[in-house]
């Protein structure tokens, strides 16, 4: 069993370019997946020392590399949920959208389980070739190259992936920010208030005959030492 150098074999997962949105979104759990990729390699390299084979394939094996895969989609899905519902209540905020329409807008739990199974359904490739690196023989570091590729690829799939779900949310976030309260009740409440306060000057002023029911508010208003 030889354990390759890693760090190389990941490529954009050490070096990512330059990048915004939602790749920077994710970058705390790329780095989080390298380095349980790493802490997996040390292990294994510690249990070659000590010449404990089984212990080293097991710390490295196909299981290994899909646990880490799994708990770096699970964690980016969490992420990229939190993130919207964050720009969303802000954009919220900013518009003074109702709160109750609010949250029926939130992602929900059905939201939270496709985003995550989409996210995992990046690291296919890696399935297919984790079983290699359980398979007995002499080509082991072979299949430790090609599932740090494939780890690679996974994690690129998994942004585009990320940027195509969230555009869809970005649209309610701007909708959300865009909208504006209606003016057909202020309006129409206003409309109404002025009517109801021009009646009322024009009974107490005595333009209009004075109804029963307010004949002691008028009369009280009529004592008071008016100018």
């Amino acid at each position: 069993m030889n354990i390759p150098e890693l760090g190389p074999l990941l490529g954009t997962l050490v070096e990512p370019p330059d990048h915004a949105g939602e790749a920077a979104a994710l970058d705390p759990t790329r780095l989080a997946m390298v380095d349980a990729v790493f802490a997996r390699a040390a292990q294994a390299r510690r249990h070659l020392a000590q010449g404990e084979e089984e212990a080293a394939r097991a710390a490295l094996g196909g299981s290994a590399w899909l646990d880490v895969w799994d708990a770096a989609s699970a964690r980016s899905a969490a992420t990229l949920i939190e993130r919207t519902e964050r720009r969303m209540r802000e954009a919220a905020a900013f518009s003074r959208f109702p709160a109750r329409r609010l949250a029926t807008q939130l992602p929900s739990t059905e939201d939270r389980a496709v985003l995550t199974a989409r996210l995992n359904a990046a690291g296919m490739g890696l399935e297919a070739a984790a079983p290699a690196l359980d398979a007995r023989g002499e080509e082991w570091d072979q299949a430790a190259r090609r599932a740090a590729g494939e780890l690679e690829q996974a994690w690129q799939r998994l942004i585009r992936a990320a940027e195509d779900e969230m555009s869809n949310w970005d649209r309610r976030i701007q909708d959300i920010e865009s909208w504006r309260r209606p003016w057909l009740p202020l309006i129409v409440g206003g409309s109404l208030a002025l009517g109801i306060g021009a009646w009322l000057g024009l009974v107490l002023g005595g333009y209009l005959p004075l109804p029963g029911l307010l004949r002691p508010l008028a009369e009280w208003i009529w004592s008071l030492p008016w100018p």
